[in-house]
């Protein structure tokens, strides 16, 4: 399993590929390192992964079923990552697959955030949150890895009232992540 530390100058290489319940690359477990997987749906991920979301706005204002629906459709299909730190759940990223077209179309303000197509050709953050912002780097490149030649949009939810903002996509690619 891999321990990951954003700050480690080492850079132990990344598979190429990567499914569910798999670690996002390969190392030797340290303690106190980060470790980054793509959760599986099962119980225990459901509810850890429930449990953090619903901490973070915008998300703590969101109905529960609503977000048992959307975090579910990720375990279930690969679309997250998650940041493990002592057994512990400190940060998660999903997404979904969309077709490409309507992923353009929702940037440019043209459409709704499009349904998921688990086969689509683009991807889109719907959620990201972590126990601490140094995790952010480390998920978003993450989720660029394991999206890797996929187009991949991102919104950006501010806590301070200003409006959300719809970030460029980036082309998603392999990553080397450092060693703990």
């Amino acid at each position: 399993m891999d321990l990951l530390r954003p700050a480690s100058p080492a850079l132990p290489s990344v598979p190429t590929s990567a499914r569910a319940g798999s670690p996002v690359a390969a190392g030797s477990p340290r303690p106190g390192a980060v470790r980054l997987e793509i959760g599986a749906l099962n119980e225990r991920n459901l509810a850890a992964v429930l449990s953090l979301v619903a901490h973070y706005p915008p998300f703590s204002d969101y109905s529960f079923g609503l977000m048992v629906t959307a975090l579910t459709e990720q375990l279930r299909f690969g679309g997250n990552v998650l940041a493990i730190h002592d057994g512990r759940l400190v940060g998660y990223g999903g997404w979904r697959r969309v077709q490409a077209a309507a992923a353009a179309n929702w940037f440019s303000g043209v459409g709704e955030l499009p349904t998921s197509d688990w086969q689509g050709g683009a991807a889109i953050v719907t959620v990201m949150v972590m126990h601490e912002a140094a995790l952010a780097k480390v998920l978003i490149r993450a989720v660029s890895h394991v999206c890797a030649g996929l187009p991949v949009y991102r919104l950006r939810s501010f806590q301070d009232g200003r409006p959300d903002m719809r970030r460029p996509p980036i082309v998603g690619r392999r990553h080397q992540f450092a060693a703990a």
